[in-house]
């Protein structure tokens, strides 16, 4: 039965498969100094042709730890400096099925009250905007997202 599989690795092949994995991209769950609200991102999404909810987000540079990875993104989409990193996940696949990226999640606290200019590509249309618990249920019931955002501010959302 034949297989297909999508790569951003032009060089790979299925003897490759069995290498470490690395993370290509980053994701942060960003919370605000006292935990009482989480930074969202709203991003057009071309597959969907739709506005999407989601975390920031962002492929890792070849000579980027993923650390710096995070702080640039970070700064890049959103504007917010990072105070610190929290919880920094080993690499995990978002959709084995189609490709072999890995993505790092890093848990984040930010400083909301200082907010500097978003440096997006040309052709990101993305927003953010900090939720409450109450917000974000509503949200959750009512809007799309991702998969990771969708666990992720559940499990905040309902935390007590």
């Amino acid at each position: 039965m034949p297989y297909h599989f999508v790569s951003r690795d032009s060089n790979l092949t299925i003897e490759t498969l069995k290498r470490p994995v690395n993370a290509s991209a980053v994701a942060m769950f960003c919370y605000n100094q006292n935990h009482s609200q989480v930074l969202l991102t709203k991003q057009f999404r071309q597959p969907l042709n739709d506005f999407v909810y989601g975390n920031p987000a962002g492929l890792v540079e070849p000579t980027e730890s993923i650390e710096q990875a995070i702080s640039r993104e970070l700064m890049e989409e959103t504007g917010y400096s990072l105070i610190e990193v929290e919880h920094c996940f080993a690499p995990s696949y978002s959709s084995p099925g189609l490709t072999d990226g890995a993505v790092s999640l890093a848990i984040c606290t930010l400083d909301q009250a200082k907010q500097t200019d978003r440096t997006l590509e040309v052709d990101e249309a993305l927003s953010t905007l900090w939720v409450n618990r109450a917000e974000a249920q509503t949200i959750l019931a009512n809007e799309k997202m991702t998969g990771r955002t969708q666990i992720l501010l559940w499990q905040w959302a309902n935390e007590q």
